[in-house]
């Protein structure tokens, strides 16, 4: 995995190469919390680039329970027993009841809902990409991340919106049009200066770059 450092923004960007899939781990004054598990067979590259913050780990953070965002959980929490799994209550509640393809592979110690904090990450549940997405946002740096709800790779787009040269978050989109609602919701009750996602490089909030992905996701 490629680790791309984001200063200003406390995070550690871990991405995958040829099928991008992003993980992080943001740091806090005493501790750092990772956010998702990327994809199966990467829990070596992860576990190693946490101890080389020389934090604890404290938090696993599941923005939503889909296989390239759980990857390896279980190898990375029996590493860090300490760590506290945390992921949305709707999210958790789906994973317990069948609904296709949501399977959390290890019981959370903690379930999140809209308002909670960790640390100094903010909850914001955001369905749309599943029914119990969730983003976080770090009110330090008014930073966003927001797991599948938007994507860079391919172009950038809300879940949902099918760009071709990297469709598949959007195939795997539950409700395009919640997603687009949380989107603006996102905009409107932050103002993120800086959007991490799933997959792509970091995004830096432009209105008008918005305001031409949501006219476009509601027009198809």
């Amino acid at each position: 995995m490629k680790t791309i450092k984001h200063s200003a923004s406390y995070a550690l960007q871990l991405t995958t190469p040829i099928f991008p899939i992003n993980c992080y781990i943001v740091k806090e004054d005493n501790y750092c919390t990772l956010i998702d598990c990327s994809n199966r067979g990467t829990a070596k590259s992860i576990i190693k680039a946490i101890e080389k913050t020389q934090l604890p780990l404290r938090y696993i953070i599941l923005t939503h329970a889909h296989s390239d965002h759980t990857g390896d959980i279980q190898k990375i929490s029996l590493h860090f027993p300490e760590a506290e799994i945390c992921i949305g209550k709707r999210e958790y509640e789906d994973s317990q009841n069948g609904v296709h393809n949501i399977r959390m592979p290890i019981k959370p110690t903690t379930l999140l809902s809209e308002g909670d904090r960790i640390g100094n990450l903010l909850v914001q549940e955001t369905p749309g990409h599943t029914n119990g997405s969730i983003t976080l946002i770090d009110q330090r740096v008014d930073t966003a991340y927001v797991g599948d709800l938007l994507q860079s790779q391919g172009g950038l787009s809300i879940s949902g919106d099918i760009r071709w040269l990297f469709p598949f978050p959007a195939m795997a989109t539950v409700d395009k049009h919640r997603a687009i609602q949380s989107v603006e919701q996102l905009i409107e009750k932050n103002s993120p200066k800086q959007i991490f996602c799933g997959h792509g490089p970091a995004i830096t909030y432009i209105k008008e770059n918005f305001d031409k992905i949501i006219i476009r996701a509601k027009k198809i």
